[in-house]
């Protein structure tokens, strides 16, 4: 049977990715009214809404990225294995030990079916930081996490890059385009931009750019919308 391969952009800087019919979660983050910073655009889901799941991926411990509530939620309902670096792992006490894995930058392993490597991230406000690279099959998803731009990114190949483009602790557009320059990527989704006041980025001139500077095909996806590859 052949499954195709998917990302569906649920806001900020969550994503489900799907691949070899195995399903993922990045950086559940589902709070529509959080306490600690006005949320311009609401999430595509809660946990109610998601049946199954196979891994949760957590970036770092921020609470935009790593919500102790939705993450223990999700897991619950689903069984699913999660992976984060430790400073995130603490903050989930609920989640069942035998179901946390933790994350270390330059980790590669294969669980659940999914093959991981943890990429570094540079993002010094966080403790400790990472991305992802997914893959089943020949099928492959780069999840950057919270991050500036860094060199061994040119280590990074994915069918399907995810970015930040919203700037403020994080790569902007202009950074974006530069990472997409020494990395191997067929696709690129951004994300973590007009969540807040004060990551606002025009994705019009982030497609503009990456048409004109790179050889990856940029995808701008709304909240909810999905992208099959």
């Amino acid at each position: 049977v052949c499954v195709m391969a998917h990302v569906r952009y649920l806001g900020h800087a969550s994503f489900e990715i799907g691949l070899g019919g195995k399903l993922i979660y990045t950086d559940p983050w589902w709070d529509a009214k959080p306490r600690e910073h006005e949320r311009l655009t609401a999430p595509a889901v809660t946990p109610e809404h998601v049946r199954k799941a196979d891994l949760i991926l957590v970036s770092h411990e921020h609470f935009d990225h790593c919500d102790p509530f939705d993450v223990t939620r999700l897991q619950e309902k689903t069984f699913a294995q999660v992976i984060a670096p430790e400073p995130a792992l603490a903050m989930l006490p609920n989640v069942p030990p035998r179901s946390k894995m933790t994350a270390y930058s330059g980790d590669e392993f294969s669980t659940m079916g999914v093959q991981v490597t943890v990429t570094h991230a540079k993002h010094p406000q966080s403790e400790y930081p990472v991305g992802y690279v997914l893959s089943v099959g020949d099928e492959s998803v780069y999840f950057a996490g919270d991050t500036y731009e860094f060199f061994e990114m040119n280590k990074v190949k994915a069918d399907v890059a995810l970015l930040p483009i919203g700037g403020l602790y994080t790569m902007d557009i202009y950074s974006a385009v530069k990472a997409l320059k020494f990395m191997r990527c067929k696709t690129v989704v951004p994300m973590h931009f007009n969540t807040f006041s004060n990551i606002k980025a025009n994705t019009a001139e982030f497609e503009k750019k990456v048409k004109e500077n790179t050889k990856t095909n940029p995808h701008v996806l709304d909240i909810g919308e999905t992208l099959d590859f």
